[in-house]
């Protein structure tokens, strides 16, 4: 495998800033454990191919998760809620259903479309799980299947019709299990950026990528990713 670079922008009059992006590129299969162990993930083209590329990757190492948790499973809702909350692994979920769940939650989020690509393409290793709340899908994951160590939760979106069901955090508590439980030893969450992403540091086994190795201080994790989130301008940027 080979890095290359994109060098997009510099300054240098009056400030000093330079901003590139860096691309992995003739990964082998052989070599792809190797690249998730060094923060690289993948995204997909507009063109539905993906490449791989560097950021502050999260993942839980599952030797660490606990069967216990501090969220109630999204298999125990029925029970504990009496509501018929399930779940279907790589069902037939038509697009239009598919994008209008995905609509709704950018809408609730305020988030804009930088994921549609991921809605719309899938690769050979992607999965999906589709959740029901009384046989009406709300929400879905796509789950990536990288080797049969690892695997990434690329994207999670759901509708919010009904907020209290917290099927969010309690969908990738049910994935976490049900990954230890297919013998996978890491579960890749995507980056870790701004205000968003401070629920990650919670879950057992949790590790985040600083660049150079990987680590369990959730403090400095939470300290960035606040800090994300308070920078607005480019001289902000410049002066980290």
């Amino acid at each position: 495998m080979k890095i290359t670079f994109a060098h997009k922008f510099g300054a240098q009059e009056k400030s000093h800033i330079e901003h590139y992006t860096a691309t992995l590129i003739d990964v082998r299969d052989d070599e792809t454990d190797d690249a998730l162990s060094q923060g690289w993930l993948t995204d997909l083209n507009s063109n539905g191919d993906y490449h791989w590329y560097q950021c502050r990757s999260t993942r839980c190492n599952l030797n660490k998760f606990s069967s216990e948790s501090n969220f109630i499973d999204v298999r125990e809702r029925e029970h504990t809620m009496n509501r018929g909350v399930f779940y279907a692994m790589n069902p037939s979920l038509d697009n239009d259903t598919t994008e209008k769940i995905y609509n709704r939650y950018c809408k609730h989020k305020g988030f804009n479309d930088l994921f549609h690509t991921e809605v719309t393409n899938w690769l050979d290793c992607d999965y999906k799980i589709v959740y029901y709340d009384n046989h009406n899908p709300i929400a879905w994951s796509k789950m990536r299947m990288y080797t049969e160590y690892a695997m990434e939760t690329v994207l999670f979106v759901w509708d919010y019709t009904n907020p209290k069901l917290r099927v969010g955090i309690n969908s990738l508590i049910h994935e976490l299990h049900w990954a230890k439980g297919n013998n996978f030893k890491y579960v890749y969450m995507g980056p870790g950026y701004e205000n968003g992403s401070i629920y990650k540091a919670n879950i057992d086994g949790f590790e985040w990528w600083t660049g150079s190795e990987w680590s369990t201080n959730t403090v400095e994790y939470i300290r960035l990713c606040k800090r994300d989130s308070s920078i607005t301008t480019i001289k902000q940027l410049s002066e980290l």
